[in-house]
């Protein structure tokens, strides 16, 4: 039996996760090319991907040397390279702050300046009532040139969260801006200064101060610091994955495919090919594998579903593929926007919904797309659009409605359910969509969203040796395959269904590799009563 324990699940804080032997993921290599050079550094990723436990680690490694990092591979490099030094880590974390305003966030980072000034027993001048955070922070580095560290978690949390009041916007950016001028004039008296968050704000001027900041997401070798690869996976958690596949009664096999379908798929950089699983779904998983492949990163507010639709109703009329599925250039990755002028398309990337692939086009050559990464979060996606963009939301509880049936439908093999639920989804979420019932990829294409909701393994236009299928879903042991018609006439409803019949058959839908139980289903649909007029099995 595993020792789930081991498991740094609730854990963001390096010394202790050490110290209670639970496993962490060793890409302290990375750490230490940037982390022995001197100056300001900065690194974006998404909520939910290990920016605070990488915070905890630098802090562990200033302030106690190698004393936790024992076998890790940065252990000798800093030995080397640090001959035991240590400093004095000043660690600022803006999400754990308490404020309403920019006042009570100074006052707040000063209570904590002031704190860590008495923990750390930091020899400082006198700091005097009226004392902002950034003069408090210029006379401690001042005091003590060459013995500070500065790290700063989360620094867009005032930001990001109050993205609906432009002029509470205006104040926390003006604010941190200020403090930002401070820390540049400081920096050449600072060992170190590393700072995360989920944006990129330099057209906001945020960090029009610290202009010699250097951004490790615009560096392709840092693209795997935070995530799980695939080779972690296997080298960390292989009797994971098995308890959790017997648990599942799957092969270990299936197990790691699954885990892959739902939450890998991340890419940080367009010339770093490497693909990372979230960190924090896998370690849910695993923990409670009994549960199945649940969408953790969308239900624990990884994927600030309430902030960001406050942003991007801008794409309310914007069909739901387009957004699923967007080209674009290699200099848009590249830049730096301010989040009141920021591409929809742009604040989706930085906030994890959508990430790199790259495609061979027409030409022979290679075009950058953005899609989401995974099932985990393109099911996340699906419930933003419908819940929070879409004029005419659809309500949570219909969306659980939806999900809890169709995979029930799916795991019973009750297919007259199944085709009923597929009717109510045509229903609902087509049902206010002037364009639904006029083309048959687009009715195909609400009912393969309802089955993403579900977090389902959910497919369309899959290539078999004859042609497309029109949607493939693939649970562990069973593929259902469903060819779709679209009839504009009552009369027109059997000739299709037989159509559909005869083109599964003789186009061999569904007949891929891995081999698995094989059902294939054509199904007509009534544009007059936006339903599923006809359906039957292809035997």
């Amino acid at each position: 039996m595993v020792d789930i324990t081991k498991l740094p699940k609730a854990k963001s804080g390096f010394e202790e996760l050490r110290s209670l032997n639970q496993i962490y993921v060793d890409h302290t290599d990375l750490i230490y090319e940037f982390a022995y050079l001197d100056g300001p550094n900065f690194l974006s990723r998404p909520r939910r991907f290990g920016k605070s436990l990488l915070v905890s680690t630098l802090e562990s490694l200033f302030s106690h040397g190698t004393t936790f990092f024992k076998g890790l591979k940065i252990e000798n490099l800093w030995e080397e390279r640090e001959k035991g030094k240590t400093y004095k880590v000043i660690h600022l974390d803006f999400s754990s702050l308490t404020f309403s305003d920019k006042n009570e966030f100074n006052s707040d980072l000063c209570k904590r300046l002031k704190d860590i000034i008495i923990t750390l027993n930091i020899k400082v001048r006198e700091i005097f009532d009226d004392d902002n955070a950034g003069t408090i922070l210029y006379k401690i580095v001042t005091d003590n040139p060459g013995q500070i560290v500065l790290l700063i978690d989360e620094y867009d949390y005032p930001l990001t969260h109050s993205l609906d009041d432009k002029s509470l916007f205006e104040d926390y950016r003006k604010y941190i801006q200020g403090l930002f001028g401070v820390i540049k004039s400081q920096t050449s008296k600072m060992r170190f200064i590393f700072i995360t968050g989920v944006g990129r704000f330099a057209k906001t001027s945020v960090f029009s101060q610290l202009n010699n900041l250097r951004d490790l997401g615009l560096e392709s070798k840092f693209a795997p610091l935070l995530g799980y690869t695939e080779d972690d996976m296997y080298h960390y958690f292989d009797e994971y994955v098995e308890n959790a596949a017997n648990i599942l009664k799957l092969s270990k096999e299936e197990c790691y495919a699954q885990i892959k379908s739902h939450y890998d798929g991340y890419r940080f950089h367009v010339n770093n090919d490497t693909l990372l699983h979230n960190p924090w779904s896998v370690l849910n998983f695993l923990a409670s594998p009994e549960e199945g492949f649940k969408n953790f990163w969308y239900e624990t507010g990884g994927a600030y579903p309430t902030l960001i639709s406050k942003y991007i109703k801008s794409i309310q009329n914007t069909p739901l593929t387009q957004i699923q599925k967007v080209k674009i250039g290699d200099e848009e990755l590249s830049a730096f926007y301010d989040f009141f002028d920021v591409p929809t398309v742009s604040l989706l990337y930085q906030t994890g919904y959508l990430t790199v692939r790259t495609e061979e086009n027409d030409l022979g050559g290679e075009s950058l797309f953005l899609v989401p990464p995974n099932l985990e979060v393109k099911s996340a996606l699906t419930k933003l659009y419908y819940v929070k963009i879409r004029k005419n939301a659809v309500e949570n509880n219909v969306i659980k409605d939806f999900s809890t049936a169709i995979v029930n439908n799916f795991e019973t093999h009750n297919l007259e359910r199944m085709i009923k639920t597929f009717s109510a989804a045509l229903n609902t979420f087509g049902y206010d969509d002037n364009e639904a019932f006029n083309s048959e990829h687009y009715c195909r294409d609400i009912i393969y969203f309802t089955l993403t909701l579900s977090g389902l393994n959910a497919q369309r236009e899959v290539l078999s040796a004859k042609g497309r299928a029109d949607l493939i879903v693939e649970l562990p042991e069973s593929r259902y395959v469903f060819e779709f018609k679209l009839a504009k006439e009552k009369n027109f409803e059997e000739k299709l269904l037989e159509e559909a019949i005869e083109q599964t058959k003789d186009k061999r839908y569904g007949e891929i590799l891995p081999l698995k139980t094989l059902t294939r289903i054509a199904v007509v649909i009534s544009a007059n009563d936006k339903n599923v007029a006809l359906w039957n099995v292809c035997e």
